[in-house]
């Protein structure tokens, strides 16, 4: 099983599903600088940066971990935003990232990280932001093999 080092975990998880969403051109651009061109969709850790107008953003957020086992829940949030006025361009950019996440299984990230199964529990419209760019959020549940000191 891939080993990832304690103090690099979270970075080494988002910075994986961001790589892996990237694999699949049509969702998106993974650059570790942040810097995208007019016209991509960047994948970002994180919060929602003023531009570009198509984005993803990453979070990661605690849910369960075993006490004694190297099992770990942790929810992987995902912000859609797109320009413009039709809803459903955001609701595309959001389909296409459950297509490529929910039910993966028995995987290992590029980083290292070994994902046991990935499930998405919950996404919504969040509306317009100021800019008038519509966007969704979804939550996804990533069971993973996290072993540190204490655990097996």
């Amino acid at each position: 099983m891939p080993s990832v080092a304690a103090e690099d975990f979270e970075t080494a998880f988002l910075e994986g599903f961001a790589q892996l969403l990237a694999a699949d051109p049509v969702a998106g651009v993974w650059n570790s600088s942040g810097v995208y061109a007019a016209g991509e969709t960047g994948i970002i850790l994180g919060g929602l940066p003023q531009s570009p107008d198509q984005v993803i953003a990453l979070t990661a957020y605690g849910v369960t971990d075993d006490p004694s086992l190297s099992d770990s829940t942790i929810g992987l949030q995902l912000t859609t935003r797109w320009g413009g006025q039709d809803p459903r361009a955001v609701g595309r950019l959001t389909s296409r990232c459950f297509a490529k996440l929910h039910g993966l299984h028995d995987f290992d990230l590029v980083t290292g990280v070994h994902v046991v199964q990935c499930l998405r529990r919950s996404w919504t419209s969040i509306g317009q932001d100021q800019g008038n760019r519509w966007r969704t959020t979804q939550n996804f549940y990533v069971d993973v093999h996290r072993p540190s000191v204490n655990r097996t």
